[in-house]
């Protein structure tokens, strides 16, 4: 009877999960089923139904500030933090619930084409572009980071917001989750890619920095700021496979799981966060948000018979032999864009071929590929091939 039972940070990972289990389900009608109320929840962090404010701000972002204080999921995000402590949740709007809605459709626009549902399809096609246009708005040039945007008291766009000596206050990783929606323009991409894999920037020693390490408001011993956490680590990974930016991805696992496997060994806990200066765990002790990520990156890299793709896939099947020595998988890509795809095979000494067939198994072309760890192969769709079935020999 509700759009959902709340409390806490509205980031939409139920949506992202469901996306996970189609694409790894051959039988999807079940889970098809689930359609209708992964639609309503969308719907609700759109702005319309159930009596969601999200979209009252006439420059077209939306805002979850109405529900909750922390719209991000990181509490002493800076800029967050300021508007918690300044009262200004009615008039400034953050980046990642917008990024969230156009992400969100085009998950659900995947589900929505294959029931036939062609009018979700319009309406989502219509949200990516009506949003993705409002968050050029937040586009500050200066940093190269998307900031906090302020409004008027009538709702219109004023400024994004700034410290007081006049630095985006948003150089964080939220400053860079348009490319998560993959709503981002090329040079955009480049500027934000820059910061994310600059050591003295965001790419610590332990992984991601939630703030980046440059700013003046960056501190070593904050909760989110100073540390890295990883579950918003997958979302850039995943993204980064959606890039085709296949090393970059790997670097992301495998150093956190490096980081990961440092302190269980140390004291066998599974803390919150890592702290970048000592590369220790810290806060509570068993948490799943760090270990779950790490279970998923070393599937992805280390056991046979998985398969990880970027959020701009759909996958109509996968099969596996017994041995997990071949692979036959059905693929859509929805972006015109090269991404890669990892399939985790048994280690074999003399190696894989990975081809594009037709639907009789007749081969088209060969595909391009590197083994990333052994056994796991990286292979790379190009821009110009939306769908095929992949087979792997």
């Amino acid at each position: 009877n509700y759009a959902f039972v709340h409390h806490g940070t509205p980031i939409p990972t139920h949506l992202y999960l469901y996306q996970e289990m189609l694409n790894h389900t051959e039988e999807k009608e079940h889970l098809l089923a689930y359609y209708d109320r992964a639609s309503r929840y969308y719907e609700f962090l759109a702005g319309r139904g159930d009596g969601s404010v999200t979209a009252r701000f006439q420059s077209g972002l939306t805002t979850t500030f109405d529900y909750f204080f922390n719209c991000s999921g990181m509490d002493d995000l800076p800029p967050q933090m300021y508007v918690k402590e300044h009262a200004a949740a009615g008039r400034i709007a953050p980046v990642i619930s917008t990024c969230h809605v156009i992400r969100t459709a085009k998950i659900l626009l995947m589900a929505a084409e294959h029931l036939g549902y062609g009018e979700d399809v319009r309406q989502y096609e219509e949200d990516i572009n009506r949003l993705t246009s409002a968050l050029s708005q937040a586009w500050d040039g200066d940093s190269g980071y998307f900031g906090y945007l302020v409004h008027d008291e009538e709702g219109r766009a004023y400024h994004i917001l700034r410290t007081e000596g006049g630095e985006n206050y948003n150089k964080t990783v939220e400053g860079i989750y348009p490319l998560i929606a993959g709503a981002c323009s090329r040079e955009q991409e480049e500027r934000l890619l820059a910061h994310l894999k600059n050591p003295e920037e965001l790419f610590s020693r332990a992984g991601i920095s939630s703030v980046d390490q440059s700013a003046s408001y960056f501190i070593k011993d904050g909760y989110w700021n100073g540390n890295v956490w990883f579950p918003h680590q997958w979302f850039i990974w995943k993204t980064m496979l959606d890039m085709g930016e296949g090393e970059f991805a790997y670097e992301i696992a495998h150093r956190a799981l490096e980081v990961w496997k440092q302190e269980v060994d140390r004291s066998y806990y599974t803390f919150e966060q890592i702290n970048i200066e000592t590369g220790r765990g810290g806060w509570f002790h068993h948490f799943s948000g760090l270990s779950s990520p790490v279970s998923v990156w070393a599937s992805a890299y280390f056991r046979p018979g998985s398969v990880s793709t970027g959020f701009d896939l759909w996958i109509e099947s996968i099969r596996f032999n017994e041995t997990t020595e071949e692979c036959s998988l059905k693929f859509r890509k929805y972006s015109h864009r090269t991404c890669v795809i990892l399939v985790s095979m048994a280690v074999r000494i003399e190696g894989y071929s990975v081809c594009f067939t037709d639907d009789y198994g007749l081969i088209e072309s060969r595909a391009e590929f590197k083994e990333r760890t052994k056994g796991t192969l990286e292979i790379s769709l190009p821009e110009e091939r939306l769908e095929g079935i992949l087979r792997i020999f």
